[in-house]
């Protein structure tokens, strides 16, 4: 499912969840992506549910957690995700990846894929894979960024690993975006419900910012382990500080946002005409 940066970087749960704590905290706007995925679903309750690249499990959490009675899956690549998925009572954690998810045919009735996609070296052997293993009439969602989201912060990133020497060449490349998506899924399933969401992360104190761009540092070759990581992020934080200092009275605005992209698996086991 990804590379030795993207083992590296969700071989640990915290860098996401400081990426899910500034979104829900720092976003202009209330920024509810799981709710947005729920509203499209409409879950009865009932559902064999599998969400893909499950992360922390708090997705699965949140749903075991409102009562949810149907079975639920997260399937993930890293060890420590599958493991935090097995923590929830009544989830199940498995181990796979999404191009060669390891279910059989028409095994669920909703498949979800939140920010996982873009990660893929091929994402439409990802998207065959939800569709084979969902139920005909069941329901597939995918999350995925704008291109570009929150660019001054990845950028200030990239720009202080270039400085010691680590490229573009070590940048984690995210393949699929709100742009792409829409026809790929079509693609691959026909019909495709879109539901877009602008915002924008505001901040107006160094700290969370610095926390928030240390936590990208594995997407762009600055793996824990990195010789250079400290000096690095000590550079970065000298930059960000010195910014508000000559700043005085502004945000750090980063504009960023997302769809949710859902289809119905049709009943006849092809794809219907492609439509958007």
């Amino acid at each position: 499912m990804c590379s030795y940066r993207l083992h590296a970087e969700y071989a640990d749960s915290t860098p996401l969840k400081v990426r899910i704590d500034t979104h829900e905290r720092y976003s202009e706007q209330p920024d509810d992506p799981t709710a947005d995925v729920l509203a499209a679903l409409d879950l009865t309750g009932t559902e064999h549910l599998a969400d893909i690249g499950c992360g922390d499990a708090r997705f699965l959490a949140q749903l075991a957690g409102s009562g949810h009675q149907g079975p639920l899956v997260g399937i993930d690549t890293s060890p420590a995700m599958v493991a935090a998925a097995n923590a929830v009572p009544g989830v199940r954690g498995v181990y796979g990846s999404a191009d060669r998810i390891p279910f059989d045919d028409n095994s669920f009735d909703t498949v979800t894929a939140r920010h996982m996609l873009y990660h893929l070296a091929n994402p439409v052997a990802a998207l065959r894979e939800f569709r084979r293993t969902t139920k005909p009439g069941g329901t597939v969602a995918v999350v995925v960024n704008h291109p570009g989201t929150c660019p001054h912060t990845t950028e200030l990133v990239a720009a202080h690993a270039a400085t010691y020497g680590i490229g573009a060449a070590e940048t984690v490349t995210m393949t699929v975006d709100s742009d792409t998506l829409p026809a790929l899924m079509s693609d691959v399933f026909g019909e495709v419900r879109i539901r877009r969401t602008d915002n924008a992360l505001v901040f107006d104190t160094p700290d969370p910012l610095v926390r928030f761009a240390e936590a990208l540092f594995s997407f762009y070759g600055v793996t824990p382990n990195h010789p250079r990581r400290q000096a690095i992020l000590n550079d970065l934080r000298e930059d960000v500080e010195d910014w508000f200092a000559h700043h005085p009275g502004r945000t750090w605005r980063d504009p960023k946002g997302y769809i949710v992209a859902t289809t119905v698996v049709d009943h006849q086991g092809s794809a219907p005409a492609a439509s958007t």
